[in-house]
């Protein structure tokens, strides 16, 4: 079952990658860095989540919750963000 679903570029030498897994026959949300090498693939570190998908409700309010503090400190741009492509399901 093993679906990546986002790669988000962190650095030259790091990407995060948002992951629909399975581990021992159960479903989870995995939320990781990967280290690129310069040969090779990349390969996962210890930094990151693993989360029950029962958890995804409350990480999903508490990305509204981050993006609304975020506009609110101006640290974002909601015209950058309001045309940053989504994928509906």
């Amino acid at each position: 079952m093993d679906q990546l679903i986002a790669t988000i570029a962190k650095n030259p030498d790091e990407e995060i990658r948002v992951s629909l897994r399975e581990y021992k026959g159960h479903p989870f949300i995995d939320i990781r860095v990967y280290w690129k090498p310069p040969d090779g693939e990349p390969g996962p570190t210890k930094k990151g989540v693993t989360l029950n998908p029962e958890f995804f409700p409350d990480l999903k309010k508490a990305m509204v919750a981050l993006e609304a503090a975020l506009l609110k400190a101006k640290l974002i741009d909601r015209d950058a963000l309001a045309a940053a492509p989504t994928e509906e399901r």
